[in-house]
């Protein structure tokens, strides 16, 4: 089956009566989502719309990308707040219609600290939150699209090896709040997989960027034959170096793995259906954040 994203064309904060557009998604966003993803849903709504920028249509040409605009009713008086939550309401939906038509295959990905939901469409979920911190390779915003397809269609071992071995480990966790420390082959053999991937893309792009990741897991998924995970488990927590991946010229990249089991509010729909609920990432380069 292939697996998608669903992101925002752009980010926007609401300050009380006002909000702020903060742009798209940047070069470097597109290529992430590019090299890990099968599919990427960009979503706006006929409030605050947005075109594909040139990234996005070339990937839209190449069957990666699409864009789905959410239709609200603007009838009436409204404030910035006002619109903005409409918005926010829409894209939500769009979510929500994604996962339940196809659930497994789609989750939202977000950028920022939190998830943004509704409350309306929205529950406090117990959630296994992995984190992956600066460990996955990106290209640079001047490596050409074609060339990073390119790369994904030569290098598919090494992307399917990471994405098997991310799943095999994300179904341990859901059936045991101490996955990390009773499945170190586990955690061993996804080390291995990042530093195989990163070996490869140093040889096509030279330079790179790193991205973090955190994943929220539903660990209530198939909770009928796993039995219930209660808030008692709140709190459980691991932290352990990823060592012996190395980045750039003789540059030795300090990454950790981290895990811990929280009550995060989620896009309800998704809840029980599918084990991955939503992402949020972050790219960077040295010191510079993207």
């Amino acid at each position: 089956m292939e697996r998608g994203i669903i992101t925002p064309a752009m980010e926007i904060v609401s300050e009380g009566d006002s909000l702020s557009m903060r742009g798209g998604i940047p070069p470097e966003k597109c290529r992430y989502y590019a090299l890990y993803w099968d599919k990427v849903v960009v979503t706006d709504s006929n409030i605050f719309g947005t075109g594909l920028s040139d990234d996005l249509q070339l990937l839209e040409g190449a069957g990666i990308v699409r864009k789905e605009t959410a239709r609200m009713n603007l009838n009436g008086t409204f404030n910035g707040s006002d619109l903005a939550n409409m918005h926010f309401q829409g894209l939500a939906e769009v979510s929500a219609n994604l996962t339940n038509q196809n659930p497994g295959q789609w989750a939202i990905h977000q950028s920022g600290d939190q998830l943004i939901v509704p409350a309306s469409m929205s529950k406090d979920l117990i959630t296994a939150d992995f984190e992956l911190t600066r460990c996955l390779p990106v290209p640079k915003s001047n490596v050409p699209l074609d060339r990073l397809l390119e790369f994904k269609l030569k290098r598919t071992d090494e992307l399917i090896a990471l994405r098997t071995t991310l799943d095999e480990l994300y179904v341990e966790i859901s059936k045991s709040a101490d996955i990390p420390r009773s499945k170190i082959v586990q955690i061993q053999r996804l080390e291995q997989a990042i530093s195989d991937l990163d070996k490869v893309a140093k040889q096509s792009w030279g330079d790179r960027l790193l991205a973090s990741r955190k994943v929220s897991l539903d660990l209530n998924y198939g909770s009928v034959t796993n039995g219930a995970v209660t808030a008692g488990l709140v709190g459980a927590a691991f932290s352990n170096p990823l060592a012996g991946i190395f980045v750039g010229t003789a540059h030795a990249l300090v990454s950790s793995l981290k895990f811990e089991v929280s009550i995060s509010n989620q896009l309800e729909s998704p809840q029980g259906k599918q084990l991955e609920l939503s992402y949020i990432s972050s790219i960077k380069n040295e010191d510079i954040a993207n």
